[in-house]
């Protein structure tokens, strides 16, 4: 059973209240981890929510910080709305239209942040993986994984047609989802040094972002200056050689 922090805010423009949790990570059964860097602990994505959309006046705001004053872990006397109300907007990722739906709401935002490079590759990133969450899964589509049992016949096959619609969506979208990597890539270069902490990360990204963009040569040229071997860059030097980009499930 999954066990949380709640906590509540208050929208800064209509003063609604909105109560959110945070999962308890000693609670943590399950870590999935994909190639692009997304990580789901029992299902829900580890990357914190900065954007909040109020599901009662439709004003959208930033948290950079879920801690006081922004946030309180004192419960209002007023109704309030809860997580699933404006949690990632109030989309179902369990349709393709609601991962569409996300897409969308982060072109909308791209186009409101007023040149700010930090607020950009926030939002690059999660649209980066809404992309990918068109054909995120589409392992589960093939028999080899209806006869690991986790499945039974009836689910696999409606996730099979969920997953095929996927990928017919993402091929439609290649361009653009080619275009968002592209300015990505640019946020990412250079942006850190070996002193940061972040730096490493950066460099497993713009390794990936290059494998999904077809540019293997380069992918490859960075992963030879790489002297420490983990299982995740193993498998993504893996796929770098096979010459495939999709993006693929790492561990979990």
């Amino acid at each position: 059973m999954i066990k949380y922090d709640t906590f509540y805010m208050q929208c800064p423009k209509c003063g609604a209240w909105l109560e959110g949790h945070i999962v308890k990570s000693e609670m943590v059964n399950k870590s999935i981890l994909y190639s692009d860097g997304k990580t789901l602990n029992d299902n829900y994505i580890t990357e914190p929510q900065k954007i909040i959309v109020c599901p009662s006046c439709s004003h959208w705001f930033w948290v950079n910080d879920y801690k006081e004053p922004v946030v309180t872990s004192k419960k209002p006397e007023v109704p309030y709305y809860n997580w699933n109300h404006w949690r990632f907007f109030g989309i179902h990722f369990n349709s393709v239209e609601g991962r569409l739906a996300l897409v969308s709401h982060y072109k909308q935002f791209l186009q409101s942040i007023d040149n700010d490079k930090d607020k950009e590759l926030y939002i690059r990133r999660l649209m980066w993986w809404a992309y990918n969450d068109l054909v995120r899964n589409n392992y589960q589509m093939h028999l080899r994984y209806l006869f690991t049992g986790k499945m039974s016949f009836n689910v696999w096959r409606k996730n099979r047609v969920k997953q095929i619609q996927g990928r017919m969506m993402f091929k439609k979208l290649h361009d653009e989802y080619l275009e968002n990597m592209k300015a990505l890539l640019v946020l990412l270069k250079g942006r850190y040094t070996p002193d940061d902490e972040e730096y490493e990360s950066s460099i497993l990204e713009i390794i990936e972002l290059y494998r999904e963009m077809g540019e293997y040569e380069e992918a490859q040229k960075i992963l030879n200056t790489i002297s420490r071997r983990t299982h995740y860059i193993a498998y993504i030097e893996k796929e770098v050689k096979k010459r495939h980009d999709f993006v693929f499930l790492v561990a979990g």
